[in-house]
């Protein structure tokens, strides 16, 4: 059941993202994404750390908010290493996520043609 929940859940994600995207053209779409959805990832993180029945928790956090934008969850790790006073691995997780995600990116666009 819970594999169902996050199922349904990422595709409402892609949709939402999808909707967003086609209102907000462009890189400032892709913002408002992530940023949205780090927000909501912020308060779902608090709300299921305070509940006992976390019945909505894998649709929501695993399935909805990871299928509208993985950027909540990276943002979500990175404060957990800040809170955990992991600041090196906070800082370098933060940088090399960026960087190397870009070095990726581009090396895959590379390899293809």
């Amino acid at each position: 059941m819970t594999l169902l929940s996050i199922f349904i859940g990422g595709g409402l994600g892609a949709v939402l993202r999808y909707l967003i995207g086609t209102l907000i053209h462009g890189h400032w779409g892709t913002f408002v994404i992530n940023v949205t959805g780090a927000f909501c990832i912020g308060i779902a993180y608090n709300y299921f750390s305070q509940k006992t029945n976390l019945t909505w928790k894998p649709f929501i956090m695993t399935g909805l908010l990871g299928g509208f934008t993985t950027f909540s969850t990276y943002m979500l790790e990175f404060n957990t290493l800040i809170n955990q006073s992991n600041f090196t691995q906070a800082v370098l997780y933060l940088l090399l996520s960026i960087l190397v995600g870009c070095l990726f990116l581009r090396l895959g666009m590379i390899i293809t043609f």
